[in-house]
């Protein structure tokens, strides 16, 4: 009687259920590849391109790019000056390896802002959901003095559930290796015809050989076309891409509309979004959660308009959309039979995919080029060594709170901070 019920609670428990009563040792090393198609540009994430990523970007030309970025984060000690390194097939046409350099660490240091930092001021419209009409109680308005001195806003961040997974950083692993890095040959771009399926391989000093096979490539490239509507709201749409788990758009815009510095955020969440990872690579399982609850579009969308109120409040802007895709994982050694044995695992490889487009609202990316030539790279004023500069005032510590991101966020925007002005040492 006694096996008979054994066996069947046996069949009734859920095959994850058994699985995780193995025990299991985490590995001491990890790697993670993590690898975007970006057509035009759009807001920062993760993956960044380098300096002549962004400028072919701005400038409309060469159709999207690929950008990648490598993460190596170990447990082991090092033998002698911490090197690594990760072999490329030849579809890649970046050479034999990539080079993973170990950032040196520094003692920390207090935040600096120059003596003409001002406290915050102005404001932010928060707008959320798709749609011609903004949705009632929207937006949902920040005052950034108020912020300042410790009044947020209730509910602020009640929408912000986005489990994000970070890449190996210095903040939780004693020795790491990136790509790109400060190394000449990091300032390379990714070549437009690279394909990373294949065999690769990391090894190094502090880390053992990890050998793995990708099956999958970059993702197509997302084209996003703007189209005014009649009463004013933006329709945007956008072709369908292969192994999609679910879409974000987002906007963000300035204006200083009535003398009142103003930051406009719009998201295509239907549930109020501030700021959040969605717009970062995001797992799968996170990605099928996260379309249930409606704070992704699901894969099969393909179109999404901002509210006509978003766009009145806004002077510009820049619109970004993702598709987040999907992950290949490996793990070394496999998984033994027998739930009794404990998986002491040894390393483990992610490689996460998205395709991203994003550009100037209410210009399509194929009109973003249209007018700039290399004339313009340079600013007016000419450069900084044409001109006698002032000299360069002392810096002091300040503190960074909100208005301080979105004004970083703002490329160094009106709030908390004045223009940056050139100078000279």
């Amino acid at each position: 009687m006694r096996a008979s019920l054994s066996c069947l609670v046996a069949l009734l428990l859920p095959s994850a259920a058994l699985a995780q009563a193995q025990k299991v040792t985490p590995p001491k090393t990890v790697y993670w590849l993590s690898a975007a198609t970006q057509s035009g540009f759009a807001l920062p994430t993760g993956g960044q391109p380098n300096a002549a990523d962004m400028m072919r970007m701005a400038m409309g030309g060469g159709g999207p790019t690929k950008l990648l970025s490598l993460d190596l984060g170990s447990k082991l000690t090092p033998s002698g000056p911490p090197a690594a390194l990760h072999a490329i097939p030849p579809g890649m046409a970046m050479g034999a390896s990539l080079p993973l350099k170990t950032p040196v660490r520094t003692a920390g240091s207090a935040q600096v802002e120059s003596e003409d930092f001002e406290r915050p001021r102005g404001r932010l419209l928060l707008f959320w959901g798709c749609g011609e009409a903004a949705r009632p109680g929207q937006p949902l308005v920040i005052d950034f003095a108020k912020v300042a001195k410790g009044e947020v806003p209730a509910g602020l961040f009640g929408g912000e559930r986005v489990r994000i997974q970070r890449p190996p950083s210095s903040a939780g692993w004693p020795v790491t290796g990136h790509w790109p890095n400060d190394d000449r040959q990091s300032a390379q771009s990714v070549p437009a015809g690279a394909v990373l399926t294949g065999p690769h391989k990391v090894s190094g000093n502090y880390t053992p050989d990890i050998p793995f096979t990708l099956t999958r490539d970059w993702m197509t490239a997302l084209r996003l076309a703007q189209k005014p509507m009649p009463s004013g709201a933006m329709a945007l749409s956008w072709n369908s891409v292969p192994g999609t788990t679910g879409h974000f758009a987002q906007m963000m815009a300035g204006s200083d509309k009535g003398g009142a510095p103003t930051i406009v955020f719009w998201s295509s969440s239907e549930v109020q979004t501030f700021f959040s990872g969605l717009g970062d690579y995001v797992p799968p399982t996170e990605a099928q959660r996260l379309v249930a609850k409606k704070q992704l579009m699901p894969p099969s969308q393909t179109s999404c308009s901002i509210p006509k109120e978003a766009l009145a409040a806004a002077e510009g802007g820049i619109i970004s959309l993702v598709a987040h895709g999907p992950e290949e994982n490996f793990v070394y050694p496999p998984r033994p039979a027998d739930p009794k044995t404990t998986w002491v695992q040894e390393w483990a490889v992610k490689a996460r995919y998205a395709s991203r487009a994003g550009g100037i609202v209410g210009m399509d990316m194929e009109d973003m080029g249209a007018g700039m030539g290399a004339g313009n790279a340079t600013a007016a004023g000419g450069h900084a060594s044409d001109r006698e500069l002032p000299k360069c005032k002392p810096a002091r510590a300040t503190g960074g709170g909100l208005g301080g991101a979105l004004a970083s966020a703002m490329s160094g925007g009106f709030l908390g901070k004045k223009p940056r002005e050139e100078c000279r040492d």
